[in-house]
């Protein structure tokens, strides 16, 4: 009966290859890093944009969003891209979250009848 358990033990020494086991490229960390602190910025403003005045800051927020959109956009997907073929679930879902909210940005933009510029190009 014993046996059994060491040879258990044993087997479990060698663990599958995981997330732990793959270097991860600087560049995904940084987009970790930006997706997080617009995860910061964005959902307090959010929260806080059911009063007036915060709504105009999150206009704000949201045009400097669309304004950097193209490269947000490009190391998101590059990002997911990475992070899914690792199944890398909190990579992948905060690059999902990173295209979301330039999606929302670009609705409120819109709807707000803003001017849309994007890297310094206006529409």
């Amino acid at each position: 009966m014993s046996n059994v358990f060491w040879e258990a033990q044993e087997e479990s020494e060698h663990p599958d290859e995981s997330e732990l086991r793959y270097k991860r490229p600087w560049w995904v960390t940084l987009g970790a890093a930006v997706d997080l602190l617009l995860l910061f910025a964005i959902v307090p403003v959010g929260i806080l944009s059911l009063i007036p005045f915060f709504f105009l800051i999150y206009i704000y927020l949201a045009q400097v969003l669309v304004w950097i959109s193209p490269v947000l956009l490009l190391l998101n997907a590059a990002v997911f891209w990475w992070s899914f073929r690792r199944k890398q679930a909190a990579t992948t879902a905060l690059a999902a979250l990173g295209v979301a909210f330039v999606t929302v940005s670009f609705v409120v933009v819109a709807l707000w009848q803003a001017q849309v510029v994007i890297l310094g190009i206006r529409f």
